[in-house]
């Protein structure tokens, strides 16, 4: 049975899958690695653990098998915007994640020298400290030595593996569109404005279009992963591009939501006006001449994920997600007049402020443990809220939500409460992104004409219908978060301007 190994490499883990010609997720194996944050906005991983997890992953994975299974093709999905300083040999130290925010003052100097229309007509997005210009020019000023070892950048977790795999540097025009690195006119590097930056433009990798061949797995490479040398190894999408296609997203006007350990709201168009006013990003969608237009949350489930860990005892373990969404589910509608603002590592949508950070509005003494939890799930379900507004949707048909938000009933109630519309639960929604990207694959390969090959490739589980009672109390609650923000923004600045100040 042929079937294609598709690789995603997100934010808490790796998941290795076998998916077969109609779509199906065969077999599926996942391992995790740790995220390291500190003060001043730094965010990182080691790429080193990203391709100890896929090897443990894979060794799952066949082992779980069936032997009858050949594996046609690999191709990989992955984090976008982050940097990934490879020398010679491996990556030099961590890579810069996605969230990364430390390129403050990088990014203000960088919209001085350019000017902020220059940026964002060539870009077609806002520039700020979290995009690899940024990052970028604070290796340069910080690390030069670290940048003087570099050979090239990559752009994704799901390049580094790549590149592990077969020894190539690629990367997608949907990774390279959310870096600033991109004219979003031309669909290539923006050469002129690197010059203009003082950036090396030969640092870049190749770019190729999601799903063309790039190499073939090494001979290396097979010893540790387990695969057969020489199996075909297919250019890769970044995670918002396989995630809208994994959904059945693809086609112009498809509106769905993502809830991992960050989220968005996204369409395809076929055509696009960029709103970087907005905090919405337009990105090259796999399918040249489409358009995906996105609005991010940086941080969404995990905020769920920080509670979970806050929650712990000293001595024990932190409680499941099982047992969060039972105190989720005994507070009432509106967590008993608490609000909770899910910006733990700042926001870029619908505003951009590094900045910004997550609280509680509203506790009392007759505060609950319940309330807590509930008051993060509604927090985030209007930022979604928000997310929506900011890309200009009107349409309240229902609404696909995939990521692994979506095995919580009580957080897909809660979302389509606060969104006023029906939310349609993707089958296996925390496979999404290696469907997409097997999907891109079976393209390549002449197994589909398109990137929707057809409904029975995007079940849906699970519909969740508004609540009337509750919509309306969203609906009075909602404003009052919305205004949470531009009250706390000057506040949130000065704390950090005091906290950079030292001791």
């Amino acid at each position: 049975m042929d079937a294609i190994l598709a690789i995603d490499v997100g934010t808490t883990g790796a998941k290795a899958a076998l998916v077969g010609r109609d779509g199906a997720i065969l077999v599926s194996a996942f391992a995790s690695y740790p995220t390291h944050t500190a003060a001043g906005g730094v965010v990182e991983q080691n790429p080193q653990d990203w391709w100890t997890a896929v090897c443990a992953a894979l060794g799952e994975l066949w082992r779980n098998a069936g032997k009858d299974v050949q594996v046609a093709a690999v191709i990989l999905s992955g984090q976008m915007q982050d940097l990934i300083p490879l020398g010679d040999d491996d990556a030099l130290g961590p890579a810069l994640l996605y969230a990364d925010s430390r390129g403050q003052e990088e990014a203000a100097a960088i919209e001085r020298l350019v000017g902020v229309e220059t940026l964002t007509a060539v870009t077609g997005n806002a520039q700020g400290a979290a995009s690899v210009l940024a990052k970028w020019r604070w290796l340069a000023t910080h690390e030069p030595q670290r940048l003087a070892k570099t050979r090239t950048i990559l752009l994704g977790s799901h390049d580094y593996i790549a590149w592990r795999l077969c020894g190539v540097a690629s990367a997608d025009p949907t990774t390279a569109a959310t870096t600033g690195l991109l004219d979003w006119r031309t669909r290539d590097w923006a050469l002129d404005l690197l010059e203009q930056i003082g950036l090396d433009a030969g640092l870049l990798p190749a770019l190729h279009p999601s799903g063309a061949p790039i190499g073939v797995v090494s001979a290396a490479a097979a010893q540790m992963t387990g695969l057969p040398a020489g199996t075909p190894v297919l250019q890769g999408v970044g995670d918002l591009g396989a995630t809208t296609v994994g959904v059945g997203a693809a086609a112009p006007g498809v509106i769905y939501a993502y809830l991992g350990t960050s989220g968005w709201i996204a369409v395809s168009r076929s055509d696009a006006i960029p709103m970087p006013e907005r905090g919405v990003f337009t990105i090259c969608h796999p399918q040249p001449g489409l358009w995906i237009q996105v609005a991010p949350v940086l941080t969404a489930g995990g905020n769920l994920e920080w509670l979970r860990r806050a929650l712990a005892s000293p001595v024990g373990e932190p409680l499941d997600y099982a047992h969060l969404d039972r105190l989720a589910a005994q507070a009432s509608p509106g967590s008993g007049g608490v609000l909770y603002l899910p910006y733990l590592n700042g926001e870029r949508s619908p505003f951009s402020d590094p900045n910004a950070r997550a609280g509680f509005l509203g506790v009392s003494a007759a505060t609950t443990q319940a309330d807590l939890v509930r008051a993060v799930m509604e927090g985030t379900a209007f930022a979604y809220r928000s997310l929506r507004e900011a890309l200009g949707v009107v349409e309240r048909g229902a609404l696909v939500l995939a990521g692994g938000g979506g095995k919580s009933p009580v957080w897909a109630q809660i979302l389509a409460d606060a969104l006023a519309q029906p939310v349609q639960i993707a089958a296996a929604p925390g496979d999404a992104p290696a469907r997409g990207a097997a999907i891109a694959a079976g393209r390549a390969l002449g197994w589909y004409e398109t990137l929707t090959p057809g409904e029975g490739f995007f079940p849906v589980q699970t519909v969740y219908t508004p609540i009337a009672a509750n919509v309306r109390r969203c609906d009075r609650l909602y404003p009052v978060f919305a205004g949470l923000y531009p009250a706390l923004r000057e506040s949130f600045a000065a704390l950090a301007q005091a906290l950079n100040q030292g001791t």
